[in-house]
């Protein structure tokens, strides 16, 4: 099963810039990932939307922190990347004349969304700064 890394992504550039006090393009912010440009430029339209980085769309463009890293937690950052579930439930049809196939979903969903409420609870209190932390 591949793992989702746009969480780390997106925590990762928004290290960088804390660290930077200009604006980083998506290519400077690509090399410091090791990765490519474009994935770069599928995240940043996200963390822009949710008000954790400012973008300046010119020539010599680029992003720089909208927050300071105490105000930002990892639960804004997982949410600002969009509605991916940590575990996904069936989405066929139930074999009717199976009772597991029929009841287990309904089951599942109620039990995801309980562990997924206390992950994002956790996450919520986690700060950028406090991972930058971590990092000396």
């Amino acid at each position: 099963m591949n793992k989702d890394q746009r969480l780390s992504s997106a925590i990762h550039i928004l290290i960088v810039l804390s660290y930077v006090k200009g604006i980083l393009n998506s290519r400077e912010l690509a090399l410091s990932l090791q990765s490519n440009p474009g994935f770069i430029r599928r995240i940043l339209p996200l963390l822009s939307k949710a008000g954790l980085i400012i973008t300046e769309k010119r020539k010599n463009g680029g992003s720089k922190l909208a927050k300071d890293p105490k105000k930002i937690t990892i639960g804004d950052i997982y949410i600002a990347l969009g509605n991916n579930r940590i575990f996904k439930s069936f989405d066929k049809e139930p074999f009717k004349e199976s009772k597991v196939s029929c009841s287990i979903k309904g089951s599942l969903d109620s039990i995801y969304e309980d562990i997924e409420s206390t992950i994002l609870n956790r996450m919520n209190k986690i700060t950028l700064e406090q991972v930058i932390k971590k990092m000396k």
